[in-house]
């Protein structure tokens, strides 16, 4: 494909647009999701009863407001992405031994990067006034332990975020080049969580499942990475719950000793994985990204873009003020 300034603004300012509507639309889903809630139980007669139960079942209750929220969302933003042509290539594989690989890489990085977001949260906070808590929304969600909340972040919720970003997005980005792609739907993926622990934790997990995506041509990989790393940060804050009903305070203390050090060696084996193949991964982006071009600088000067970038700063503000 040529490059020029006008493929490469068109190109990127749709995939801004398309991800500045699946937010934007998301906060407006939200209110007619609380509209429908209200009306839903507030009926007692038919069939309002079972959708009652539905809206309010700890089975079900978080799965219908993400089918909402963001789950309506996402119809406008692909609509408007057919519009794009993506590349094509041959499904790979992807051995046992580098998908362990890229499976400590993302939770050893990811952690150190969360730690780093909460490090900087709390001189935040120090400013502000406000707490962690209110800072990350993921700490509250992470202790809710519903089965449809379970669900949601474990499974529903990696799928579609990689049907999304390493899907519809990158796959439309990798036409002008792999190394290209893999950063811009990084940092995409980190801003879209809107606020400053998800956004460094999400993107550094971002560019090895962007690495895995334009190495396999594939999402499988990612979507089982995606719910790996779900999975295990959801088990960690199970576990310290149930140490804490076991034992109390001793014993969830002990747990949650024993998990740092499990981290750590995580943070250490990713921190060897990156030195050992941190390069030759770079190198084989770079590879497949095509001559050196000036106009590549509007990936990101394009309204698309700009646009997504304000929408997500207004919820990260939100967070910290």
């Amino acid at each position: 494909m040529e490059l020029s300034r006008r493929k490469v603004m068109i190109t990127f300012t749709i995939l801004g647009l398309s991800a500045s509507i699946l937010m934007g639309f998301s906060h407006w889903s939200s209110t007619v999701y609380e509209n429908v809630y209200k009306f839903i139980i507030s009926q007692e007669a038919g069939g309002y009863r079972w959708l009652s139960w539905l809206f309010q079942s700890p089975w079900t209750d978080v799965l219908v407001q993400y089918l909402f929220v963001l789950g309506a969302a996402h119809i406008p933003a692909y609509m408007l992405l057919c519009w794009l042509p993506k590349k094509r290539a041959p499904l790979r594989k992807l051995s046992g031994w580098d998908f362990v690989i890229c499976a400590v890489a993302s939770l050893g990085l990811g952690y150190l990067l969360n730690f780093a977001g909460l490090f900087i949260n709390s001189y935040i906070g120090n400013i502000t006034g406000k707490d962690l808590m209110e800072m990350n929304p993921v700490t509250e969600i992470a202790m809710d332990f519903t089965p449809s909340m379970l669900m949601y972040t474990c499974i529903v919720g990696p799928f579609m975020e990689e049907l999304m970003f390493r899907g519809f997005l990158l796959k439309r980005a990798r036409l002008f080049g792999d190394r290209t792609a893999v950063v811009y739907t990084a940092l995409m993926f980190g801003l879209m969580h809107g606020n400053i622990a998800q956004f460094l934790y999400a993107a550094v997990i971002g560019l090895v499942f962007g690495y895995v995506a334009v190495k396999t041509n594939s999402i499988r990989y990612t979507v089982l990475l995606h719910i790996l790393v779900n999975t295990f940060s959801t088990m960690v804050a199970f576990g310290e719950t149930i140490a804490y009903g076991i034992g109390g305070t001793i014993l969830s203390l002990v747990y949650l000793a024993g998990v740092f050090l499990v981290i750590l060696c995580l943070i250490i084996c990713a921190g060897i994985i990156l030195i050992r193949y941190g390069r030759f991964w770079y190198l084989q982006l770079t590879y497949h990204n095509g001559p050196l071009s000036d106009h590549k600088i509007f990936v990101y000067l394009n309204p698309g873009f700009v646009l997504y970038v304000l929408i997500c700063a207004a919820e990260f503000l939100t967070y910290i003020f």
